[in-house]
């Protein structure tokens, strides 16, 4: 307006000091916090890659090949039997590898459903080739049989009902894509989304009959060759693996590390 001045009134001012003393800015500098030691990693385990923007299945693991460490139990479909000592190597292995380069698993694990139409125009309108299976990751995923979660839980496991339907005769994972909806994140999808590029190992508790564990174990088995043959990876790329052995044993092989199991009394 005219005549209206434009320097800010005198009792206004951007100094943030006081008769020349600076006021502390409250969490302005961080503490250095020590990462902690390198993970120790015996003769028989590779040593982690560093990802690249144009890496192709670098993640390295124990369980590939799946008869370096572990025994085969069948082949039709493809199982394979792993002891509890091999399976904590396995985890601790998986853990200090090195994540991808986030262009070449997202949008993929946001969701990507071929009728969702807000999805797609959000994340895909510049890069089509967002919906494919990335080939640069190999995961580990533990599923335990009956899928009580509340006892004898291996940290990170998750139930079947996660990645398979509820109808016993179906043996291909469940479509976990939303059809409908929008979000960035979708974190209820991603367990079911790293399954597919997962070696996945098959284990119950003390009161879980041997048969429903193969049970399991062999529709898992038999969705992983549907979802290859679906997704341009070699047959049996990804393998499924049953704990052999009582569940005890896996706290007598890991005695040092209380975070990998989780009990509570029923």
């Amino acid at each position: 307006m005219p005549g209206r001045s434009t320097t800010p009134p005198p009792h206004l001012t951007l100094n943030t000091s006081t008769r020349g003393t600076p006021i502390a800015v409250p969490n302005k500098h961080i503490p250095v916090c020590s990462p902690g030691p390198v993970p120790f990693r015996g003769p028989e385990t590779p040593p982690a890659s560093p990802p690249n923007k144009d890496s192709v299945n670098e993640t390295s693991s124990i369980t590939y090949p799946p008869t370096k460490y572990c025994t085969e139990y069948s082949d039709d479909p493809s199982l394979y039997t792993i002891n509890a000592q091999r399976m904590a190597q396995a985890l601790e292995h998986m853990a200090t590898q090195p994540l991808p380069n986030p262009e070449q698993v997202f949008p993929w694990l946001h969701g990507l459903h071929a009728d969702n139409q807000i999805q797609l125009a959000f994340f895909t309108n510049r890069r089509k080739s967002g919906r494919r299976v990335p080939k640069c990751i190999r995961s580990l995923t533990v599923v335990k049989t009956g899928g009580d979660l509340s006892r004898s839980k291996l940290k990170g496991a998750i139930a079947p009902e996660e990645l398979l339907p509820s109808t016993p005769e179906s043996n291909t994972f469940i479509e976990c894509d939303p059809k409908d909806g929008f979000s960035v994140r979708n974190f209820q999808i991603q367990a079911c989304k790293l399954a597919m590029v997962s070696d996945i190992i098959v284990y119950g508790d003390e009161k879980t009959s041997p048969s429903e564990t193969i049970a399991l174990a062999r529709r898992l088995s038999k969705a992983q060759r549907q979802s290859e043959a679906k997704n341009g990876f070699p047959r049996c790329f990804f393998n499924t693996f049953m704990l052999s052995g009582e569940f005890r044993l896996v706290q007598l092989a890991s005695p040092s590390k209380p975070s990998l199991t989780k009990h509570r009394s029923v």
